[in-house]
């Protein structure tokens, strides 16, 4: 007889969420699955969209242990493994190692007194305005009181992570005039126009490090895509570049996107598309100092955009700390460690009393 499905230890866990495709937008098989194994525990969830959430323990504020269901695309031909040390598939490291932490936990925690509420939300790999983080913070009643902690396991390698960096997106458009490329002089080619000096300022452009509480952030402003023309003989009457931005915590949106704009020049168009704002490492608040202090963990800053961000506008101190290899999210051949995979589970287990 084959063992239940989300059960056993948490490298089984792992292996079964990373078997089940979840890529964004498409959560609601994964989002079955969980609700399915809390109700099985004998807990009752609630069931938001494609996001589950889910309590055990007494009245009061909890901890809440935070992570994402949804991966980016898989890789092509990419499958799920498991070999003596690792968990291979698309979400192993971000995050559904994570997520196997949180199942784990539920399991060991379902009768303990304290106080702990599980977020397993969709939508978090796409746009912050879409993200389904935000309507469980609105719509959910076992989020009352609001929690007094919150852990978000995305991948840290088992380090605690503070803070995160802000990320904005813009879409800076440039304009010509089209034209047949035998006579260029009869239109205005919209990449000659303003474009390369454009992209000389942005590639001269060095991250900046800032230094919050002792941990090093950097500011980031990266061009990741180019869009120019429809043939090979006609001129282009319009270049769109996308830009991505990484701000610290710290740092004004508005002095970030001011940036972008003279870096684009005047003959720019710049709208933005989307502002996740970065957070602060909020590690002398006395319950993250605390959870820091007892679990001897070394912290470092997270030079990324997390939900750490959310909950802490939201109310909510938080940090991230999870299983995952940061530097193998959204990597072909993804893979979480067993170790560190159970590293977690155990220092969690710990913090939270579980037998």
């Amino acid at each position: 007889m084959s063992r239940p499905f989300l059960s056993g230890s948490v490298a089984d866990v792992c292996f079964d969420l990373v078997s089940t495709t979840s890529e964004y937008g498409d959560e609601r098989d994964l989002a079955d699955a969980v609700e399915n194994r809390v109700r099985e525990l004998g807990i009752v969830p609630e069931r938001i969209g494609n996001s589950v959430v889910a309590r055990t323990g007494a009245k009061g504020a909890a901890i809440a242990l935070v992570g994402h269901l949804d991966t980016v695309p898989n890789w092509a031909d990419g499958v799920a493994a498991r070999t003596d040390d690792r968990i291979v598939g698309r979400g192993a490291s971000d995050m559904k190692g994570g997520v196997a932490v949180m199942l784990r936990l539920l399991e060991r925690l379902s009768d303990a007194p304290d106080p702990v509420v599980y977020i397993f939300y969709d939508r978090e790999e796409g746009p912050n305005a879409a993200n389904g983080i935000h309507r469980v913070l609105a719509d959910s009643t076992l989020l009352e009181p609001k929690p007094k902690l919150a852990v978000v396991l995305e991948p840290t390698a088992g380090t605690i992570h503070a803070g995160a960096v802000g990320s904005l997106n813009a879409q800076i458009v440039f304009h010509g005039q089209s034209a047949h490329s035998a006579r260029p002089w009869e239109g205005e080619n919209a990449i000659s126009l303003a474009l390369a000096e454009a992209l000389t300022r942005f590639a001269q452009r060095e991250p900046v490090p800032v230094e919050v509480d002792g941990l090093l952030y950097h500011d980031v402003v990266t061009i990741t895509m180019l869009n120019a023309g429809i043939a090979h003989n006609v001129l282009p009457d319009r270049v769109e570049l996308s830009v991505n931005v990484r701000v610290a915590p710290g740092r004004s949106v508005e002095a970030a996107q001011a940036e972008v704009a003279a870096l684009a020049g005047p003959a720019a168009e710049v709208t933005w598309l989307d502002t996740a704002l970065p957070a602060e490492p909020r590690l002398t608040d006395p319950i993250v100092s605390d959870f820091v202090a007892r679990s001897g963990l070394p912290v470092l800053p997270k030079q990324a955009w997390t939900d750490v961000a959310t909950l802490q506008e939201w109310g909510v101190p938080a940090f991230n700390y999870g299983p995952g290899e940061p530097s193998q999210a959204h990597q072909p051949g993804e893979w979480v460690e067993i170790a560190l995979l159970e590293e977690c589970e155990r220092v969690l287990a710990e913090e939270l009393g579980a037998p």
